[in-house]
């Protein structure tokens, strides 16, 4: 259940740290959990929806540009509020904090008196437990209302009238082009689409629409919404309506992901109904965007058709499991071309989303190119792999084929199992073990040192040390692996994999400089 932030800080418990809303909009902002944490790279740990509780230990001796990267981070994972308690780290709120979180949309609350955060946590639970039991009796009711109303085949307009006397105001129901397709009531203009007063309403897996209301009565207008948008849906269905493009690619996508094809003819018919004819001759790839969690999906799917159809021509462009995904053809450049038109469509959706939302573009990835419309599944799963691991890594504006990460698509497969960890304890753990206890920085001159081609003045160059000062690190780095790691050919093999698996299980970057903790 989401609750919106200006209820938590209304709870005596909460409103007893004194909070003042310093970006956001409370009543717009929906908390789905509360998590308190010190840690400074928090952003790989997030799924998204949260409201984070931080003393703001982890920032401690940060610079204003490790603030703004710090907040960076939680918005690309989609938190959804950031709270810092102010008076045992900070007095007031850093520049850095307030900067990204005005650039990034992120609402972010100072809490100027000191509560357990514990307790912050266990008074949202209960919240959230109490309006799930009262949800529950009043959303029955509201979806036994909304069903007869389908059942009684009065039709959409009937129906979007009997849901606007369950919320008490006014409903109307918008294509997904903008027309006024039912209203309850005569209106000169359609109320502006916000989170909070409309729900999409998906027809084949795909959005048809928008459900609007307008009505005072917020609890209850979120209650009637979250059922309504479902039943309209069944009403379309039984009127048979809503054969647009969208829907049937967005259809066609997820069916391929979910192995839902029966047969290669089918597969070839409906990309030809979606407008995208199945020519031999000319290989085709699959792509996949990652993305801030909070952009709208439909926003970011209309955005996508428009570049990708400027960038490549014919192609399918979907929504699948809350992804946008593409399907298009090799460019006859080859490889190259496909780069540069990748890098091309990337930029075009960042600045785009950037100068719209405020929200950033991760990444735009490809799986590897197949030669029949039946092998395309394959390059889909492969371009998702890719964007699942591109989030993880916290990349930004790139676009990226599956063969780039070709070594964390192999390490993936190793996760589920115990012997990546021996792995990684067996070949990282004494460097790690070392930089934790002496504060020394081994694994990021070990990481830059390979990255720059074993090369001693590039090394010292990147990390910004004198030549002698490598020199030591590297012998230190010698003497505790023990043999002769940087020069023996299968140990650095080992040692490279063995960082680029850190990374993947971590989410931190070896070879960037960890913020001071120190006071």
């Amino acid at each position: 259940m989401l609750v919106p932030l200006s209820h938590v800080l209304a709870l005596p418990e909460v409103a007893a740290a004194s909070p003042a809303v310093l970006f956001g909009d409370p009543d717009g902002t929906l908390i789905r959990w509360v998590h308190s944490s010190e840690v400074f790279e928090m952003g790989p740990l997030l799924t998204g929806g949260e409201l984070l509780l931080t003393t703001g230990l982890g920032l401690r001796g940060t610079s204003a540009a490790a603030q703004e990267r710090y907040v960076e981070a939680l918005a690309d994972a989609g938190l959804a509020a950031l709270a810092l308690e102010l008076g045992r780290t900070f007095s007031e709120v850093p520049e850095g904090l307030l900067r990204a979180a005005d650039r990034r949309h992120l609402t972010l609350v100072s809490l100027r008196e000191v509560v357990p955060f514990a307790v912050i946590v266990e008074t949202f639970h209960r919240l959230v437990m109490d309006q799930e039991i009262a949800g529950l009796r009043r959303g029955e009711r509201i979806w036994r209302e909304l069903t007869n109303g389908v059942l009684d085949r009065g039709g959409l307009h009937a129906l979007v009238g009997r849901i606007a006397e369950l919320a008490g105001g006014a409903a109307f129901l918008v294509a997904r082009d903008g027309r006024l397709v039912a209203a309850s009531h005569p209106a000169t203009e359609v109320p502006r689409a916000t989170g909070d007063n409309s729900r999409p309403v998906e027809f084949g897996r795909a959005s048809w629409g928008t459900l609007i209301l307008d009505t005072r009565r917020g609890q209850l207008r979120g209650a009637v919404l979250d059922r309504a948008a479902s039943v309209v849906a069944l009403e379309l269905m039984h009127a048979g309506s809503a054969q647009d493009t969208v829907a049937l690619t967005s259809a066609l996508l997820y069916d391929l992901v979910h192995d839902r094809l029966p047969s290669g003819e089918e597969l070839r018919t409906r990309c030809e109904i979606a407008g995208f004819p199945t020519r031999r001759g000319r290989p085709l790839v699959a792509l996949s965007v990652a993305a801030d969690r909070r952009l709208q999906r439909a926003l970011l799917r209309s955005s996508a058709q428009r570049a990708c159809t400027e960038i490549f021509g014919a192609c399918l462009v979907g929504e699948v499991d809350d992804e946008v995904l593409m399907v298009v053809r090799v460019p006859r450049g080859g490889e190259a071309d496909l780069r540069q038109r990748l890098d091309t469509l990337s930029s075009k959706l960042s600045d785009s989303m950037e100068r719209t939302t405020g929200h950033s573009i991760i990444a735009v990835t490809a799986g590897s190119p197949v030669d029949e419309i039946d092998e395309v599944a394959r390059s889909i799963a492969q371009s998702r792999e890719v964007a699942t691991i591109a989030r993880r890594l916290g990349t930004r504006r790139s676009a990226m084929l599956a063969r780039d990460l070709g070594i964390y698509r192999l390490l993936v497969q190793l996760q589920s199992g115990p012997e990546l960890s021996v792995f990684l304890r067996e070949q990282l753990g004494v460097l790690l073990d070392h930089d934790t206890a002496h504060g020394t920085e081994l694994v990021r001159t070990l990481d830059a040192y390979f990255r720059h081609g074993l090369a001693k003045t590039e090394t010292a160059g990147a990390l910004g040390v004198r030549r002698q000062t490598l020199y030591n690190r590297l012998a230190r780095i010698g003497e505790l692996l023990g043999g002769d790691p940087l020069t023996d050919y299968e140990r650095r093999t080992a040692l490279s994999v063995a960082l680029h698996a850190w990374q993947l299980r971590t989410g931190l970057d070896p070879g960037q400089r960890r913020p001071s903790t120190s006071g």
